[in-house]
Protein backbone atom coordinates (compact mmCIF):
# COMPACT_ATOMS: atom_id res chain seq x y z
CA UNK A 1 0.00 0.00 0.00
CA UNK A 2 1.47 3.01 -1.29
CA UNK A 3 1.67 6.30 1.69
CA UNK A 4 -1.03 7.88 -0.69
CA UNK A 5 -3.05 4.83 -0.10
CA UNK A 6 -2.42 4.67 3.27
CA UNK A 7 -3.58 8.03 4.32
CA UNK A 8 -6.67 7.43 2.25
CA UNK A 9 -7.65 4.64 4.04
CA UNK A 10 -7.12 6.48 7.23
CA UNK A 11 -9.21 9.17 6.60
CA UNK A 12 -11.85 6.80 5.53
CA UNK A 13 -11.81 5.05 8.66
CA UNK A 14 -11.69 8.00 10.71
CA UNK A 15 -14.74 9.24 8.74
CA UNK A 16 -16.73 6.23 9.40
CA UNK A 17 -15.96 6.33 13.05
CA UNK A 18 -16.84 9.67 13.45
CA UNK A 19 -19.89 10.09 11.23
CA UNK A 20 -18.41 12.62 9.19
CA UNK A 21 -20.50 15.01 6.83
CA UNK A 22 -21.38 13.82 3.61
CA UNK A 23 -19.54 16.49 1.68
CA UNK A 24 -16.64 16.28 3.53
CA UNK A 25 -16.23 12.68 3.08
CA UNK A 26 -17.02 13.08 -0.53
CA UNK A 27 -13.73 15.59 -0.76
CA UNK A 28 -11.79 13.19 1.00
CA UNK A 29 -12.59 10.28 -1.05
CA UNK A 30 -12.11 12.01 -4.47
CA UNK A 31 -8.56 13.40 -3.39
CA UNK A 32 -6.32 11.74 -5.95
CA UNK A 33 -2.94 12.56 -3.89
CA UNK A 34 -1.65 13.30 -0.32
CA UNK A 35 -1.67 17.57 -1.14
CA UNK A 36 -5.53 17.00 -2.43
CA UNK A 37 -6.16 15.14 1.37
CA UNK A 38 -4.00 17.70 3.10
CA UNK A 39 -6.27 20.57 1.21
CA UNK A 40 -9.43 18.95 2.49
CA UNK A 41 -8.12 18.58 6.15
CA UNK A 42 -6.88 22.69 5.90
CA UNK A 43 -10.12 23.23 4.40
CA UNK A 44 -11.83 22.21 7.73
CA UNK A 45 -9.28 21.90 9.95
CA UNK A 46 -11.19 23.55 12.93
CA UNK A 47 -13.49 20.99 12.68
CA UNK A 48 -10.81 18.35 12.88
CA UNK A 49 -9.27 19.21 15.23
CA UNK A 50 -12.22 19.13 17.56
CA UNK A 51 -13.70 15.59 16.69
CA UNK A 52 -13.35 12.12 16.93
CA UNK A 53 -11.76 12.00 13.46
CA UNK A 54 -8.48 13.85 14.61
CA UNK A 55 -8.71 10.88 17.36
CA UNK A 56 -8.48 8.18 14.98
CA UNK A 57 -6.46 9.83 12.29
CA UNK A 58 -3.52 11.05 14.61
CA UNK A 59 -3.04 7.86 15.57
CA UNK A 60 -1.97 6.05 12.31
CA UNK A 61 -0.56 9.88 11.07
CA UNK A 62 3.11 9.58 12.10
CA UNK A 63 3.21 6.28 10.93
CA UNK A 64 2.67 7.77 6.99
CA UNK A 65 4.82 11.01 7.44
CA UNK A 66 7.84 8.89 8.66
CA UNK A 67 8.00 7.95 4.68
CA UNK A 68 5.78 10.85 3.11
CA UNK A 69 7.35 13.65 5.16
CA UNK A 70 8.22 15.80 1.87
CA UNK A 71 4.77 16.34 0.45
CA UNK A 72 3.01 17.32 3.70
CA UNK A 73 6.08 19.72 4.46
CA UNK A 74 5.18 21.47 1.14
CA UNK A 75 1.46 21.62 2.20
CA UNK A 76 2.35 23.22 5.45
CA UNK A 77 2.06 20.15 7.45
CA UNK A 78 3.96 19.09 10.05
CA UNK A 79 4.46 16.27 12.22
CA UNK A 80 6.70 16.67 15.58
CA UNK A 81 8.85 18.94 14.27
CA UNK A 82 9.55 22.57 14.97
CA UNK A 83 8.07 25.12 12.53
CA UNK A 84 7.64 28.98 11.77
CA UNK A 85 4.72 28.32 9.80
CA UNK A 86 1.86 25.81 8.81
CA UNK A 87 -0.41 23.33 10.88
CA UNK A 88 1.90 21.25 13.78
CA UNK A 89 0.07 17.98 14.78
CA UNK A 90 2.03 16.38 18.40
CA UNK A 91 1.29 13.47 18.76
CA UNK A 92 3.47 11.32 20.93
CA UNK A 93 6.69 13.34 20.43
CA UNK A 94 10.32 12.17 21.47
CA UNK A 95 11.61 15.43 22.34
CA UNK A 96 10.11 18.89 23.12
CA UNK A 97 9.11 21.11 20.42
CA UNK A 98 9.63 24.35 19.76
CA UNK A 99 7.27 26.17 17.44
CA UNK A 100 7.69 29.92 16.36
CA UNK A 101 6.77 32.82 14.12
CA UNK A 102 3.01 32.10 12.53
CA UNK A 103 2.96 28.23 12.99
CA UNK A 104 -0.43 27.12 14.84
CA UNK A 105 0.59 23.76 16.61
CA UNK A 106 -2.29 21.16 17.75
CA UNK A 107 -1.60 19.05 20.61
CA UNK A 108 -2.80 15.63 20.66
CA UNK A 109 -1.11 13.77 23.19
CA UNK A 110 1.07 14.53 26.19
CA UNK A 111 3.94 16.65 25.50
CA UNK A 112 6.06 19.45 26.09
CA UNK A 113 5.81 22.45 23.45
CA UNK A 114 7.20 26.54 23.73
CA UNK A 115 5.50 28.88 21.30
CA UNK A 116 7.86 31.81 20.62
CA UNK A 117 6.92 35.04 18.07
CA UNK A 118 3.47 34.82 17.04
CA UNK A 119 2.29 31.66 16.87
CA UNK A 120 -0.29 29.66 18.53
CA UNK A 121 -1.00 26.78 20.28
CA UNK A 122 -4.26 24.36 20.84
CA UNK A 123 -4.46 21.73 23.28
CA UNK A 124 -7.36 19.45 24.51
CA UNK A 125 -5.48 16.36 26.26
CA UNK A 126 -4.05 16.40 30.03
CA UNK A 127 -0.79 16.30 31.00
CA UNK A 128 1.10 18.96 28.58
CA UNK A 129 3.82 21.83 29.50
CA UNK A 130 3.24 24.75 27.52
CA UNK A 131 5.69 27.58 27.49
CA UNK A 132 4.27 30.79 26.08
CA UNK A 133 7.46 33.01 24.79
CA UNK A 134 6.91 36.47 22.92
CA UNK A 135 3.47 37.35 21.56
CA UNK A 136 2.04 33.90 21.50
CA UNK A 137 -1.24 32.71 21.87
CA UNK A 138 -2.41 29.50 23.96
CA UNK A 139 -6.01 27.87 24.15
CA UNK A 140 -5.92 25.15 26.60
CA UNK A 141 -8.85 22.67 27.47
CA UNK A 142 -7.91 20.80 29.87
CA UNK A 143 -7.32 22.01 33.51
CA UNK A 144 -4.49 18.95 34.16
CA UNK A 145 -2.26 21.26 31.68
CA UNK A 146 0.57 23.52 32.53
CA UNK A 147 0.90 26.97 30.94
CA UNK A 148 4.30 29.14 31.84
CA UNK A 149 3.81 32.73 30.60
CA UNK A 150 7.62 34.07 30.05
CA UNK A 151 6.77 37.06 27.86
CA UNK A 152 3.37 38.27 26.38
CA UNK A 153 0.73 35.93 25.53
CA UNK A 154 -2.71 35.34 25.59
CA UNK A 155 -4.50 32.48 26.91
CA UNK A 156 -8.38 30.79 27.26
CA UNK A 157 -10.13 27.73 27.92
CA UNK A 158 -8.96 25.54 30.97
CA UNK A 159 -5.63 25.53 32.42
CA UNK A 160 -3.29 26.15 35.00
CA UNK A 161 -1.18 28.81 34.20
CA UNK A 162 2.11 30.32 35.93
CA UNK A 163 2.99 33.95 35.11
CA UNK A 164 7.18 34.82 36.13
CA UNK A 165 9.31 38.11 36.23
CA UNK A 166 8.11 40.28 33.46
CA UNK A 167 4.88 38.49 31.98
CA UNK A 168 2.11 40.40 30.28
CA UNK A 169 -1.04 37.37 30.07
CA UNK A 170 -4.39 38.04 28.53
CA UNK A 171 -6.09 34.97 30.03
CA UNK A 172 -9.88 34.06 30.20
CA UNK A 173 -10.37 31.01 31.96
CA UNK A 174 -8.58 28.93 33.80
CA UNK A 175 -6.77 29.20 37.40
CA UNK A 176 -3.17 31.82 37.42
CA UNK A 177 -0.65 31.65 39.74
CA UNK A 178 1.25 34.45 39.91
CA UNK A 179 5.00 34.64 40.50
CA UNK A 180 5.78 37.86 38.75
CA UNK A 181 4.38 40.23 36.51
CA UNK A 182 3.98 43.46 34.41
CA UNK A 183 0.33 42.87 33.97
CA UNK A 184 -2.39 40.60 34.02
CA UNK A 185 -5.85 40.92 32.41
CA UNK A 186 -7.92 38.63 33.44
CA UNK A 187 -12.01 38.12 32.42
CA UNK A 188 -14.52 35.26 32.30
CA UNK A 189 -14.33 32.74 35.57
CA UNK A 190 -10.00 33.03 35.67
CA UNK A 191 -9.01 32.97 39.38
CA UNK A 192 -6.04 35.04 39.99
CA UNK A 193 -4.00 33.70 42.60
CA UNK A 194 -1.28 36.63 43.62
CA UNK A 195 0.34 38.49 46.56
CA UNK A 196 0.27 41.87 44.45
CA UNK A 197 -2.74 43.34 43.43
CA UNK A 198 -0.85 46.16 41.51
CA UNK A 199 -0.98 46.00 36.98
CA UNK A 200 -3.83 43.15 37.56
CA UNK A 201 -7.17 43.67 35.46
CA UNK A 202 -10.59 41.79 36.51
CA UNK A 203 -13.46 41.90 34.78
CA UNK A 204 -17.08 39.23 34.45
CA UNK A 205 -16.33 36.77 36.44
CA UNK A 206 -12.43 36.78 37.14
CA UNK A 207 -11.59 36.44 40.67
CA UNK A 208 -8.40 37.49 43.01
CA UNK A 209 -7.25 35.55 46.20
CA UNK A 210 -3.61 35.26 47.77
CA UNK A 211 -1.54 33.16 46.91
CA UNK A 212 -1.71 30.48 50.01
CA UNK A 213 -4.92 29.99 49.44
CA UNK A 214 -4.27 27.88 46.04
CA UNK A 215 -4.40 24.20 46.31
Amino acid sequence: MTDFEQLKEICRVACHERNACKPGFEALMQADSIPAILAVWRKNWDDIFSSKFADVMVKNVVEVYATAADEFRRALFFVNEPSERGIVIISSPTEPITVGGTAKAYIFSPAEVTATENAQVYCRTAGSKIILRGHSYGHIDHADTRVEVREFASAGGTMECHTYNAAEVIIQGGTLIDHGHRRITASGTTAVYSDITRNIELSGDASLHPTNEYK
